[in-house]
């Protein structure tokens, strides 16, 4: 007897459950697609016993004629592939044509479907090996699959499911991941007779988005900014780094309207938030894509929750541009959150005080008198400021790293406001940096100074008014953000090295291993750029030769600072050049930023408010805490009961 043999029909079947049928989500998933494919503009979801002992999903679809419902619980027998080219230019959600098969081969199944056209309906049913014949009956238009005892047949499948909540919490999921790229579409999910989600037809994404995730979380949510033509489009929603959460659950990426997990995709959101957020934390997003189809590869996994893009490159060019270019559009400083309670909402003549009070506080900006401007334009135009020579001077009354940022402030441009609480005073012209493309000469701009001073507390913290209340800023973070930006752009302008170094009289001496001294050989092009020259320096020994004036001027020792990039490498060997760097510029930035209890001259305090307001992603720090956090007044009138 021949030791190969093909395997039965049936066998195959259960083979195939067991790969695309995981749970009972898995069957809500692949019947909720076939609706979606079916044109359906409402799928009704009925579940009992978390899915194990119903499974109901009726749609109001295009339905069934007899002749291709006798088919439905054929393995391979699809409306949606005709020949091998379509596999390579798939629009639809199912494809392969299995799931019903799978399905039906571990649970007891039904359909009733009824074409609009047609004047009645056909119903067929199967359970394991066995595919009864089709038979006439009374239908709605549209059609209904019914689902029971899934694995029975199975029970060491069946053993493993979960509790009922548990379960019915993986099919609520599942839903969400079918029901936003659909707003169009009704869904209403029922489990054991109570219904659980209710989502009518939306208007738009974001209203689908209020409708599944909440109110409160929807009204932070941004819409990524559109580009132009091209292979890729990018939409979507994002929300800003304070409402990120403690986990992934929250990142939903559709590629054509098919929910996808992909790294690519992940890596490019991350990125996109770096420097904004804690890394520990992960942003909330709903990213949608659109590619041609034949770009695309979705028969990678039996799911098709993976894909395989032909130029992932330009998939990911395109979204990290199209999210970076969101996120600094975005205005991202946090309120300060105050407790509330119930029954803190202001009544009409509350209301009307308040407009009163902020028309007052804007009357009283308006009418303030202009201070003298504080800061030093002397800055020839066309000239970058050397911050590495600045930042060497001495300084009597603050530390030293503020210099160059008194000497090139960054004022608003002519054709803006100003910002709250200053006005224009006039000057002669001057130079700025601009976030977009760094320093550049504009003629007949005016410095902007704020009308009413600000106030350094405790030697860590800036208060200043604004006509919305109050904005504290930590004057670390702050700092740290505008150095790091700085230092970021004279690497984008090609400038040689980002910083001006000096030769130390005596090298600093530093014992590595023999894989630390490999890798600092390797990045030595890197250090380089940043003003950092690493030397071998006998047996097992490094010795730095030249340092940074930045952070020499903020009492850095080159040793300590080198065993930093050590444990930067250490961490993660796989990271690329760029990423490096990042890692670098942001420990530099912190080093050589002003501290909490540092003290600053009024004219450093105005500077960096000034810096601040131009300043990209000036709400946070390049290590994601918030720079600045705004009490409004209708907070302060909470805290003092004027409500």
């Amino acid at each position: 007897m021949a030791a190969i043999h093909v395997l039965s029909r049936h066998l195959v079947n259960k083979i195939a459950a067991g790969e695309v049928i995981e749970r009972p989500a898995s069957v809500v998933k692949e019947l909720v697609e076939n609706a979606l494919d079916a044109g359906a503009t409402r799928i009704d979801v009925t579940i009992e016993d978390g899915g194990k002992r119903l499974i109901a999903v009726s749609d109001d679809g295009s339905g069934m004629s007899g002749e291709d419902l006798a088919l439905a619980f054929t393995p391979h027998a699809t409306s949606k592939l005709a020949d091998e080219d379509d596999l390579f230019a798939i629009a639809t959600m199912g494809f392969r044509g299995e799931a019903l098969a799978s399905v039906a081969s571990v649970s007891h199944a039904h359909i009733r479907t009824r074409r609009r056209e047609d004047d009645g309906g056909h119903e067929i049913a199967a359970s394991d090996d066995h595919i009864e014949p089709i038979r006439p009956c009374p239908s709605g238009a549209g059609t209904t699959v019914t689902i029971r005892d899934l694995f029975f047949n199975t029970p060491a499948r069946r053993k493993f499911m979960r509790t009922a909540n548990t379960e019915i919490g993986h099919i609520s999921e599942q839903l969400t991941r079918l029901a936003l790229p659909h707003p169009q579409v009704a869904f209403t999910l029922t489990h054991n007779g109570r219904q659980t989600q209710n989502l009518p037809a939306a208007a738009s994404t974001a209203q689908r988005a209020a409708d599944l995730l909440g109110r409160e979380l929807a009204e932070t949510l941004l819409p990524i900014r559109p580009r132009g033509g091209g292979t890729v489009q990018v939409a979507g929603l994002v929300a800003p780094p304070t409402a990120a959460r403690g986990s992934a659950k929250w990142q939903y990426f559709f590629l054509n309207g098919r929910y996808v997990r992909d790294r690519v995709l992940a890596h490019a959101l991350r990125e996109a938030y770096r420097g904004l957020m804690d890394p520990s934390r992960y942003p909330v997003a709903m990213v949608f894509l659109r590619v041609d189809p034949g770009d695309v590869d979705v028969n990678v996994h039996p799911t098709k929750i993976e894909v395989r893009f032909r130029d992932s490159q330009a998939v990911y060019g395109e979204l990290l541009a199209a999210l970076k270019e969101t996120l600094n559009k975005a205005n991202l400083t946090p309120n300060l959150e105050l407790d509330a309670r119930e029954g803190d909402r202001p009544s009409d003549a509350d209301e009307q005080r308040r407009a009163s009070l902020r028309e007052a506080m804007a009357d009283f900006f308006k009418s303030a008198p202009p201070t003298q401007p504080r800061f030093n334009f002397g800055e020839p135009p066309g000239r970058h400021a050397d911050v590495g020579d600045e930042l060497t001077a001495p300084h009597a009354t603050a530390p030293p790293s503020l210099a160059a940022f008194r000497a090139r402030p960054t004022p608003p441009h002519r054709d803006e406001p100003p910002a709250p609480g200053g006005e224009w005073a006039s000057g002669e012209s001057v130079t700025s940096c601009t976030p977009a493309s760094g320093c550049g000469t504009h003629e007949s701009e005016q410095a902007f100074v704020p009308a009413i001073p600000a106030v350094q507390i405790h030697n860590s913290y800036i208060a200043a008014a604004c006509p919305e209340g109050l904005i504290i800023v930590d004057q670390h973070a702050l700092h740290e953000r505008l150095i790091y930006n700085d230092l970021r752009r004279r690497l984008a302008d090609g400038e040689s090295t980002a910083l001006t170094s000096q030769r130390l009289l005596i090298p600093e001496t530093l014992t590595v291993t023999a894989a630390e001294a490999a890798a600092l050989e390797q990045c030595a092009g890197l250090l380089a750029r940043l003003g950092i020259e690493v030397a071998p320096f006998g047996p097992a020994t490094v010795a730095v030769q030249r340092f940074p004036a930045l952070l020499a001027g903020r009492g850095t020792a080159p040793d300590e600072f080198l065993r930093g990039v050590l444990d930067t490498l250490a961490d993660d060997e796989t990271a690329d050049g760029e990423r490096l760097l990042e890692d670098l510029l942001e420990m530099m930035a912190c080093k050589a930023a002003v501290k909490a209890g540092d003290p600053l001259t009024a004219e450093e305090i105005d500077s960096l408010l000034a810096r601040r307001q131009q300043a990209e992603k000036g709400s946070s720090c390049p290590h994601g805490r918030p720079t600045t956090l705004k009490l409004t007044l209708r907070d302060l009138e909470k805290q003092f009961k004027r409500t």
